[in-house]
């Protein structure tokens, strides 16, 4: 039997398809929760959250299991990536009604002033993840203008993406970048605001608008596979969810692992600091044999909230909340009772 090793290359190429296809497992298609994020005065959070048919976004105080319910659908519509406004009164989030359609709404904290924000608009078809900008004035966003069965990446798959921006009442559209790339996943904007993040790829809003590779340096080959891998950027750094390549353990089930050939395998996904002017990782919080996605960092750096989804390693289906300290103490699942 003829033996063959993979180039560096290759390998790298295959880790980006991986990653494509592992991010297929998206938020849109399984119960739970679907992503979080953190008021700016830290005393609460906001959720998306799924089950059955049904799609809500709620608020809930630290420390309390009670939510508010500020928007409920039962019409097949999903909500997803609920982020505050600066003031902490509205939310912004994206309502999908089909895989391939997905725009912009605002709604008050309070379940008032529901408003759609993109409207039929050129290249506000399928948005895929939202931003704020640092004055609060304008969101910043992913968009699919095409979906169909043809992705290379992985079937069925968002491609034909670039960043645009809206202003918060809906007007002022720009399209940001002209990549029609196949891989932008995740979305944070610098302090400075200069400076668009996505998984791998760094976009200068200054003109002429450029591409830079984010190429953090780590001890081990990072595989991307969340939707929303990027938390708001603090200071210097960002948090960043991900798998890592580690060394194949004997005794391992297939259940256990992710396998990228004879010397590697993924074990599970992880928390990891990223110094955004280093490009370097600083620290790992956590690591655990999940799927982590929506990493929220509190605004006094203490805390990330994030969602663990176990059925990509064997477990049950539902997407569950978590929170843990920076430091990697007191990981513990928030448990939230929803009204009926």
């Amino acid at each position: 039997m003829m033996n063959i090793r993979l180039s560096g290359r290759v390998t790298q190429c295959l880790l980006v398809v991986l990653a494509g296809l592992l991010s297929g497992c998206s938020v849109y298609s399984q119960y739970g929760f679907q992503s979080v994020s953190i008021a700016p005065d830290d005393l609460s959070f906001a959720v998306a959250h799924r089950e059955g048919r049904e799609s809500l976004l709620a608020i809930a105080k630290f420390e309390e299991n009670v939510p508010t319910v500020v928007l409920k659908s039962r019409d097949g519509t999903h909500y997803e990536r609920p982020i505050f406004s600066n003031d902490g009164r509205k939310l912004y989030f994206i309502a999908r009604k089909k895989r391939d359609r997905g725009d912009l709404f605002v709604i008050g904290t309070d379940g008032s002033g529901l408003t759609q924000l993109t409207v039929g608009q050129e290249g506000a078809q399928n948005i895929q993840d939202i931003a704020l900008s640092r004055e609060g004035n304008k969101i910043y966003y992913i968009n699919s203008r095409f979906y169909g069965h043809y992705s290379p990446i992985a079937s069925s798959q968002p491609h034909d993406l670039d960043f645009y921006s809206i202003s918060t009442d809906g007007t002022g559209l720009e399209r940001l970048s002209f990549a029609s790339s196949y891989g932008l996943t995740g979305l944070s904007i610098s302090p400075s605001g200069e400076d668009i993040y996505s998984r791998s790829t760094i976009l200068r809003l200054e003109k002429p608008r450029q591409y830079r590779p984010f190429t953090f340096k780590s001890p081990d080959r990072l595989l991307f596979t969340s939707q929303y891998p990027l938390s708001k950027i603090s200071g210097s750094q960002l948090v960043l969810s991900c798998s890592k390549t580690e060394e194949r353990v004997p005794g391992r089930s297939s259940r256990e692992r992710l396998n990228l050939g004879e010397y590697s395998a993924v074990y599970g996904s992880g928390l990891f600091l990223i110094d955004i002017d280093d490009e370097v990782v600083v620290d790992e919080v956590v690591y655990l044999r999940s799927y982590l996605d929506s990493p929220a960092l509190s605004h006094d750096r203490q805390r990330i909230l994030f969602i663990r989804n176990d059925s990509v390693w064997g477990g049950d289906g539902d997407k569950t909340l978590w929170s843990v300290n920076v430091n990697g103490s007191q990981l513990r699942q928030i448990q939230l009772q929803f009204p009926q």
